[in-house]
């Protein structure tokens, strides 16, 4: 009468051998919580230190045309320097006091400016996206000697272009 052989008992697949990764390519086990690092455990070496006075060093004293042909070595200072948190980024810029007067010429260069911000606006949004600016907002702005609402207010605008003129402008 039917065509299609009777079903197997359920027991019989519970009984079938199995690859050891089956059961993990169906349930997805999201990874432990790691710990927090503290700020001032972030990863920031002294290569990092030198990458980013290099990079912003190389931005403010060269002029557009210069820019372009040295654009793939700033490239790749910048993918050197990726893996580091964008306050260690602005910390490491604002408490140089070589590299902060600097930060003056990029600002008012659009060209300049647009691309320090194409790079630092979306690091700082994705770190504001995982509460990271939160987390090591008192840290920062006691480092920078910034007065701590000023800055809650700019992460909770995530308006990062007028919260890194802030922070040139800051004594």
């Amino acid at each position: 009468m039917h065509d299609y052989p009777p079903p197997k008992p359920y027991y019989f697949f519970l009984n079938q051998k199995l690859k050891p990764n089956y059961f993990g390519s169906i349930i997805k086990i999201p990874p432990a919580p790691q710990a927090e690092v503290l700020y001032k455990d972030l990863a920031f070496t002294e290569q990092d230190k030198a990458n980013i006075y290099e990079l912003i060093t190389t931005m403010a004293q060269s002029n557009k045309f210069q820019l372009l042909f040295k654009q793939s070595h700033l490239k790749t200072i910048g993918a050197q320097i990726n893996h580091v948190h964008p306050l260690k980024f602005l910390s490491a810029v604002f408490c140089d006091p070589e590299l902060k007067p600097l930060m003056v010429h990029i600002r008012n260069d659009g060209f300049k400016w647009s691309g320090l911000m194409d790079g630092l606006g979306p690091s700082l949004t994705r770190e504001a996206i995982k509460g990271k600016l939160e987390f090591y907002l008192n840290d920062f702005t006691s480092e920078l000697n910034l007065p701590t609402e000023e800055v809650r207010s700019h992460f909770l605008s995530r308006d990062w272009e007028n919260f890194v003129q802030f922070l040139i402008n800051h004594e």
